[in-house]
C-alpha cells in the first residue's frame, strides 16, 4: 500500500490542499479498520483501477472505476472498502472555499454524499472522463485534472468576500471561534451565516468549526501513533474530557481508548505527510 502527495499549481493553490494517489496490488486492507474521519474538505475521487466503496451511516456509496466523483465534505466517519485486487485511485482534497469557487451547486445536497461530474457537467463530465480513463500514467490523469480545474475556476468571475472572510476566520484559530464572535467580526446574524455556508459549504460554521478543531488533535495522533495523543492540549480545545470524547466518537465512531487499540494504517496514510 502506498500514498503519494503533489501539491497543486499556483492558481488552484488557495482551492485545493493537496491531491494523492493511492497504490495497493491487494485493494485496500481488509484487516484494517479503514476509517476516515471528517476533516473539512470535500473531495474529487478518480479509482482509475478497480472501484472503491464508502459507507457513510447507512448509506453505501459505490465509486465505480474510470468514473470521477465530487465527493461533499463529510460530518461523520467513513468506511472505505474495495476488492482484494490491483488498485489505484486519485484524490483531489479541496479547502471549504475551493467548493464554491470551482462548482456552482447546492453544497448542503451533497454533504456525507457525492456525486459523478457526468451528473454534474453532463456530457462534458463524460468527455473529461473519458480523457482522464484514456491517460496511461497517474501523473497524467493529475495534470489533466488540474487543468480541468483551472478552466473551472477561470468560468466563475463570481466574488464571495463574505464566505472566504469567515472561512479564514474559522481556519486561522483552528476552530476555536466562537459564533457569537463571527457574529460580531463579520457583522451578520448567524441565522445568515449558517444559510450561506449550508449553501456554498455543505455544513453550518459551527458544524465546520467543530471539524476542524478536531484535527488538530487528530492530525498528531496520525503523524506521531501516540497513544496519549488525545491528551496533548486538549483543554485548548475542548471544555472538559467528556466534551472531547463525545465529539471524538461522534467522529471516529469509537472511544479515544478503544480507537487507539483499532488498526487504521489506512486511515492514518493520508495524514502522514501532510
Amino acid at each position: 500500500m502506498n500514498v503519494s502527495f503533489t501539491q497543486p499549481e499556483k492558481q488552484l493553490s488557495p482551492y485545493v490542499a493537496f491531491m494523492w494517489v493511492f497504490e495497493s496490488s491487494f485493494g485496500v486492507p481488509l484487516a484494517d479498520s479503514r476509517i476516515i474521519v471528517p476533516d473539512g474538505r470535500a473531495k474529487i475521487i478518480v479509482p482509475y483501477r478497480n472501484a472503491v466503496c464508502a459507507a457513510v451511516n447507512t448509506r453505501l456509496l459505490n465509486a465505480k472505476e474510470h468514473q470521477i466523483f465530487l465527493v461533499g465534505i463529510q460530518g461523520n466517519p467513513t468506511t472505505i472498502a474495495s476488492t482484494a485486487t490491483d488498485t489505484g485511485t486519485i484524490g483531489v482534497e479541496l479547502t471549504p472555499n475551493g467548493l464554491y469557487h470551482l462548482f456552482q451547486l447546492s453544497m448542503h445536497e451533497i454533504t456525507n454524499r457525492m456525486v459523478s461530474f457526468e451528473e454534474v457537467f453532463g456530457p462534458q463530465g463524460a468527455r473529461l472522463q473519458n480523457r482522464i480513463g484514456d491517460a496511461e500514467d497517474p501523473q497524467e490523469k493529475v495534470m489533466l485534472l488540474q487543468t480541468a480545474l483551472t478552466h473551472l475556476l477561470q468560468k466563475n468571475e463570481k466574488e464571495y468576500l463574505l464566505l472566504d472572510h469567515t472561512l479564514d476566520l474559522i481556519a486561522r484559530t483552528h476552530g476555536l471561534i466562537r459564533v457569537q464572535e463571527l457574529e460580531a467580526q463579520t457583522g451578520y446574524t448567524r441565522r445568515y451565516l449558517d444559510m450561506l455556508f449550508k449553501e456554498h459549504v455543505g455544513v453550518s460554521p459551527k458544524s465546520l468549526a467543530s471539524i476542524l478543531r478536531f484535527q488538530e488533535l487528530y492530525q498528531v495522533w496520525a503523524q506521531q501513533k501516540s497513544p496519549t495523543f488525545f491528551r496533548n492540549n486538549l483543554y485548548t480545545y475542548y471544555y472538559d474530557q467528556s466534551h472531547f470524547i463525545k465529539e471524538f466518537k461522534r467522529f471516529t465512531g469509537f472511544t479515544p481508548q478503544k480507537y487507539h487499540e483499532i488498526a487504521n494504517e489506512f486511515g492514518r496514510a493520508f495524514y502522514a505527510q501532510q
